[in-house]
């Protein structure tokens, strides 16, 4: 019993930007890998039964195991990191118990973010199309209940969780411990859209991404931005659901007046938030960690390089 004490007391409760850059490096590679593996072994598995292993692979069980196990690995990067470097696995702040004031802005903002910048966002769309980036829809098609369903786990909670766990309650965490909160909150977003990979996820993942980071550090609770993560993800496969069905859209016309109200909205999300954030949020927490003189960490610039040049990458392949 002491023993199994004094190993709990030697793990440390708080990240470093050394160890965002270690996590982000994992985050990048292990969900590539992962796909790959999948791959593989179901083209594999398709040859020895006699079947197309191109048509196997675009199956949408093939498609939805692969989108589960990829989010899976940033659970075991979680898990593994902490028991690896002994980090207490609460460092990420699973806190239930902040108000309920909190619970519902953390679902405004999920709800607001949506609405507020999907058009702002489908203007970048517009000009990515132009210069002949060719987009993509939904992984997982949406036009029935039981593929709502499937969405809703698969695409909707599965990432509200382990993106989460990762995103915010490691390596934004590890970068509060070297820069400035607003310096965190940038780069950390940054980072999250660069994960995406591909040029058409890089607007909204990182204005969404501050949004979420910025309910972290008000409520001081990773189960926040996981409710507004879900909230918004919900959402999307919800209305392209209902767009399929009826053919409801909330996308407006790419006009002159169209244009000014999609940038307007936006405008309107980041005043609310603002709002929100000066006179709303109940609880600001803080980011204690022993005083750090060092330089920046390695991984840190690496990890971001490595980003940098997938997302590159992915760009010329898809132009090409």
């Amino acid at each position: 019993m002491v023993e199994k004490e004094k190993q709990v007391f030697e793990k440390r409760n708080f990240y470093t930007e050394d160890d965002s850059g270690k996590v982000y490096i994992l985050s990048l590679i292990t969900p590539i890998l992962t796909s790959l593996i999948i791959f593989m072994i179901c083209s594999s598995i398709s040859a020895m039964a006699g079947l197309d292993p191109e048509e196997t692979t675009e199956q949408v069980w093939v498609v939805a195991l692969s989108s589960v196990f990829t989010t899976l690995t940033f659970l075991a990067i979680y898990f593994i990191y902490n028991k690896k470097f002994k980090i207490s696995y609460n460092t990420a702040r699973f806190d239930f118990k902040i108000s309920w004031q909190n619970y519902l802005l953390a679902i405004f903002i999920g709800v607001i973010a949506l609405f507020g910048l999907q058009n702002f966002v489908n203007l970048f769309d517009e000009l990515w199309a132009l210069i002949g980036y060719q987009l993509k829809g939904t992984s997982l098609p949406t036009n029935t209940i039981g593929y709502l369903f499937l969405n809703i786990f698969v695409t909707a909670l599965a990432p509200a969780i382990c993106e989460e766990i990762v995103f915010r309650g490691m390596i934004l965490n590890g970068l509060r411990s070297k820069f400035k909160d607003s310096v965190s909150i940038v780069l950390s977003a940054l980072m999250f859209a660069l994960m995406h990979g591909n040029l058409q996820q890089l607007v909204y993942p990182f204005l969404f991404g501050m949004c979420l980071a910025l309910i972290y550090m008000r409520t001081g609770s990773i189960i926040s931005c996981m409710i507004a993560h879900f909230t918004n993800n919900f959402l999307v496969i919800l209305f392209s659901y209902l767009g399929q069905k009826t053919g409801f859209s909330m996308i407006l016309p790419t006009t002159w007046w169209g244009i000014l109200l999609s940038i307007l909205l936006a405008v309107i999300v980041f005043i609310l938030i603002f709002v929100i954030d000066k006179f709303y949020f109940k609880h600001h927490n803080k980011y204690d960690v022993p005083s750090n003189t060092n330089k920046t960490s390695l991984f840190l610039w690496v990890s971001l390089g490595v980003a940098t040049f997938l997302f590159i990458f992915n760009l010329i392949y898809s132009l090409v």
